[in-house]
C-alpha cells in the first residue's frame, strides 16, 4: 500500500519519500490531495477546466514558486496539479485521454461495454449505464451520461452508437467510430 508523503502531497512507495526524503508518512485518506501531473502553464490550464467540468477539485502549485515564474513568464515555468486521492485514478484517465492520446482499438464485431468511458468523435466523454428496450419496437437503445457539464443522461440507438463517423459530413474526424472507448476504463460488462 501506498504511503502519503504530506510534504509533497504524493503516494510514496518505500519508507521515505525520494523528493524531499521525508520518513514521517501516513496512510493516505480519500480527502488527501495527491500530485496528478507536472505539466506546462497552458496544460494546466486546460487540466484544470477539464476537472472541472468533471467535478473534480484541483489545486496546483508552480514548481519555480511565484516569483520567478512572475518574472520569467507563466509560459516558461511548469506547474505541479493536485487533485483528492479518492478522484485520482478518474483524474489521471483525463489526463491520459487528453494529452496522450490513450484510446482502446475496437473490436470486430464491436461489443458494447457497459460502465466503460466513451470518447465521441467531437470530443466529449461519456460513461455508458445501461441498454434499454423500446417498448414498441423492442430497439435497442444505450442510455449514456456525460461526464462534463450538467452529467445528464442521454439515449441514442444502440446501432447508431456503434457505428462510425459519417466520412462525407465529417472527412476531418480523428475517429474511426462515432463513440470510442477509452483505455485503462475498467472493462464493464460486454452488451
Amino acid at each position: 500500500m501506498a504511503l502519503y508523503c504530506e510534504n509533497c502531497m504524493k503516494l510514496v512507495d518505500g519508507p521515505s519519500c525520494r523528493t524531499c526524503r521525508n520518513r514521517k508518512l501516513r496512510p493516505v485518506e480519500p480527502g488527501d490531495f495527491c500530485l496528478v501531473a507536472e505539466v506546462h502553464y497552458m496544460q494546466a490550464e486546460m487540466l484544470k477546466e477539464l476537472y472541472a467540468d468533471n467535478d473534480i477539485p484541483c489545486t496546483e502549485r508552480s514548481v519555480l514558486g511565484a516569483g520567478i515564474t512572475v518574472n520569467l513568464g507563466v509560459n516558461v515555468g511548469l506547474t505541479r496539479l493536485y487533485v483528492p486521492y479518492d478522484r485520482l485514478e478518474f483524474a489521471k484517465e483525463l489526463y491520459d485521454v487528453y494529452f496522450n492520446g490513450a484510446t482502446e482499438t475496437p473490436s470486430e464485431p464491436r461489443e458494447l461495454l457497459i460502465g466503460c468511458v466513451y470518447r465521441h468523435f467531437k470530443g466529449g466523454l461519456y460513461r455508458v449505464e445501461d441498454v434499454a428496450k423500446h417498448s414498441e419496437t423492442l430497439e435497442e437503445y444505450v442510455v449514456y451520461r456525460k461526464l462534463y457539464g450538467d452529467r445528464s443522461l442521454w439515449i441514442r440507438p444502440k446501432a447508431m452508437f456503434l457505428s462510425p463517423v459519417d466520412r462525407e459530413k465529417y472527412p476531418d474526424a480523428m475517429q474511426e467510430y462515432r463513440f470510442e472507448p477509452v483505455a485503462d476504463e475498467p472493462a464493464g460488462t460486454p452488451e
